[in-house]
């Protein structure tokens, strides 16, 4: 996408059952715009994009869905049809990724590379970041792959494809049917080491922060305890007291012996069964690379269909309340595993979304502000923060401690009778107020 001065295309163009016509396309930083023949120029935002089809010289560029999409077909752009379809490609690529909060510098190459993943083969546009790397198929009919750095396992040169293996562990990465690598880049050439480098660093990087985060909270554990801590907490990874094993409980000193944390952990597990209540820590650097001010947070499973989410770091005054299944699906019990998978992917929304709590727990009529932009774009280019505020209940503020647990077990109380997706705890409205006096996204 031009980052300076934009960049001017002159050919022909059409749109379906129209004649062609001279059109000249402007490739600016944010938009582009289309001004063909005698009518008014059309300007989109690159995200408008839904295809981009290359046949034969011609470019077929589809905008919106639904009753309101246009269709141009570009033609006779001679030389400069790679460079239109490059820039559409590539602004759409940086707009799309910056919806979801992560910001390329304009000198991060943009490349194109063939690969398999899962039963997927192509050719897609492939970038990496501070906190994973961004795998974007040419056919639109494709997913795009958000791939974490902490799913990232090992990375290597591979001969017979003549380009790279990674292997790895995690939800996005989807496995191969034949159990090989996870995900495959073909026919790289001479740029493969520097992809294995660039894999590896990820996974590196993801380590090097857990470690210096477990150090510097629990400095005086013993070395096992340490080192199995910083296998397991891994940006963001949720781990229980059995994973932790021994580390388990320096760990809890240190992240909740904080006020007013300390209260609410010690309610959260009274409410969620004492001693049994199971519940989790997870950690990662706001910045990667910089582990001296991490963010930490917790979760409790809750009675009533329920898991609580408490940051403790970062300014938060808040309790964040997730179901678990459907309220249609409640029958008093939870199916197995189905508190560990919340748990997870509350945890990747928060990485996803540079820990962003606002956009899971803001009421539509404020999401739909103008001022709640950027939380709208960044709820439909992350589906796992779409998901978790599908999930979300209500947060609880931290106003005085009887305040708050009254308002926890209430909560409870309601939701572990409520069947109904689409109801509202009463409770609700009131808490929100309470975020709004104590201003609004600082309670966290």
């Amino acid at each position: 996408m031009p980052t300076g001065q934009p960049v001017i295309l002159r050919g022909d163009a059409h749109r379906p059952g129209e004649a062609a016509a001279p059109v000249t396309v402007t490739l600016q930083e944010a938009e582009f715009s289309i001004a063909a023949g005698s009518a008014a120029p059309v300007s989109a935002g690159y995200r408008d994009i839904t295809s981009i089809l290359v046949d034969a010289g011609a470019v077929a560029v589809a905008l919106g869905s639904g009753p309101g999409s246009v269709r141009w077909v570009f033609e006779r752009f001679g030389t400069l049809t790679g460079v239109l379809v490059k820039g559409l490609r590539d602004g759409r690529f940086r707009q799309r990724l910056a919806d979801g909060l992560v910001e390329l510098p304009s000198s991060t190459e943009i490349e194109l590379v063939e690969y398999t993943a899962g039963g997927e083969t192509g050719i897609a546009q492939l970038a990496y970041d501070d906190r994973g790397a961004t795998l974007a198929p040419l056919d639109d009919r494709l997913p795009w792959h958000r791939v974490r750095r902490a799913d990232v396992g090992t990375a290597e040169l591979a001969a017979s494809v003549g380009g790279v293996a990674v292997h790895g562990a995690g939800r996005s990465l989807p496995p191969m049917p034949d159990g090989g690598p996870t995900l495959r880049l073909v026919r790289v050439g001479q740029t493969a080491p520097q992809h294995v480098k660039r894999w590896s660093a990820l996974r590196d990087g993801t380590a090097a922060d857990a470690s210096a985060i477990v150090r510097a909270l629990i400095p005086d554990a013993s070395f096992g305890a340490r080192t199995l801590a910083s296998s397991q907490l891994l940006e963001g990874r949720p781990c229980s007291p059995l994973s932790l094993g021994e580390a388990w409980g320096p760990l809890e000193a240190a992240v909740l012996a904080v006020p007013p944390f300390d209260v609410s952990y010690g309610v959260l597990r009274s409410v969620g069964g004492g001693e049994a209540a199971p519940r989790w820590l997870a950690c990662a650097p706001e910045t990667p690379g910089k582990a001296d001010d991490p963010r930490l947070w917790f979760f409790v499973g809750l009675p009533g269909n329920l898991v609580a989410l408490e940051l403790v770091s970062g300014g938060a005054h808040a309790t964040y309340l997730f179901r678990v299944v459907p309220r249609s699906a409640w029958t008093g019990a939870l199916p197995a595993g189905a508190l560990e998978m919340a748990v997870a992917e509350v945890s990747e929304a928060l990485i996803d979304a540079r820990f962003l709590r606002e956009p899971m727990a803001l009421p539509a009529a404020q999401l739909a502000l103008p001022d709640a932009l950027r939380y709208r774009l960044a709820l439909a280019a992350l589906p796992s923060l779409a998901a978790a505020r599908a999930r979300f209940v209500a947060r609880l503020v931290h106003s005085d401690p009887a305040t708050w647990e009254a308002a926890l077990r209430d909560l409870v109380t309601w939701h572990g009778s409520c069947h109904d997706d689409a109801a509202q705890w009463p409770g609700r409205a009131a808490q929100e107020a309470q975020v709004d006096d104590a201003g609004g996204g600082s309670v966290g």
